[in-house]
């Protein structure tokens, strides 16, 4: 058996996908690198008709054409990529060799329930949005706590709105990250994070459609989008969390 292994970087925008010889790059950042493999357990569907397609009929399709069609990731509730869709490559991405997978258009829209998510914590719990009803919940989109992504005033501006609120407030705040619990102890080893770090959940940037970083959902106590912080806008932030904890 033959598989296709695509290799994934990691940053802030742009998020571009550039397709090679028999798989596709998806250029996110230089500094930070994940692999993806498809092979004959590979759930792929077609975009347009929803019908399957086998491994051996995606191969034949990039042996075709081996710039001719695009994988999207199915990012399931806990942030994995569970299925793909494949669709054609348009003319523009075929001249370019680039493709951008996000779509701010299906964001999670304020007024409305967050989609569900379950993202396992640094300290061994288990974060199920369905479960934390009653809370104000922050999930902050980091990236990465390496340089240049992160530096000693990163943490400063979230940890000073959080501090500005009582106990009784009952605020989670989560921090989505690309780094491994092994990297993410060692610096909380020297540093005290406003955010409980969730390790590998770089993926969730994609499934909620987050382009910046770092960016915030808020999510009030009965789970529906209080806003959406495109950016580091830490005055819209603390709005949205005085309104949320009310």
């Amino acid at each position: 058996m033959r598989a296709f292994l695509f290799l994934i970087l990691a940053t802030a925008i742009p998020f571009l996908i550039q397709p090679s010889a028999l798989a596709q790059t998806v250029t996110r950042s230089a500094s930070i690198r994940q692999e993806r493999q498809i092979d004959e357990n590979t759930k792929i569907v077609d975009k347009k008709t929803g019908k399957p397609v086998s491994y051996k009929e995606y191969q034949d399709l990039l042996n075709k054409d081996r710039d001719g069609y695009h994988l999207e990731a199915i990012i399931d509730e806990y942030g994995k990529e569970s299925a793909y869709t494949l669709r054609p490559m348009t003319q523009e991405e075929r001249e370019t060799h680039s493709v951008r997978d996000y779509d701010t258009s299906l964001r999670p829209k304020v007024g409305e329930p967050m989609p569900e998510f379950v993202m396992k914590g640094i300290d061994n719990k288990v974060y199920r949005l369905t479960e934390l009803k009653g809370h104000v919940l922050v999930l902050g989109f980091w990236i990465s706590l390496r340089k240049p992504f992160w530096g000693p005033n990163q943490a400063k501006p979230l940890a000073d709105i959080l501090a500005s609120y009582p106990s009784k407030a009952d605020i989670i705040s989560l921090g989505i990250l690309q780094d491994s619990a092994e990297a993410i102890a060692s610096v909380m080893a020297t540093q005290t994070l406003p955010f409980v770090p969730i390790p590998n959940s770089y993926t969730f940037n994609q499934k909620f459609q987050v382009t910046r970083s770092p960016s915030f959902i808020v999510i009030d106590r009965l789970g529906k989008v209080a806003a959406f912080v495109d950016g580091q806008d830490y005055d819209q932030l603390n709005k949205a969390l005085q309104a949320a904890s009310r």
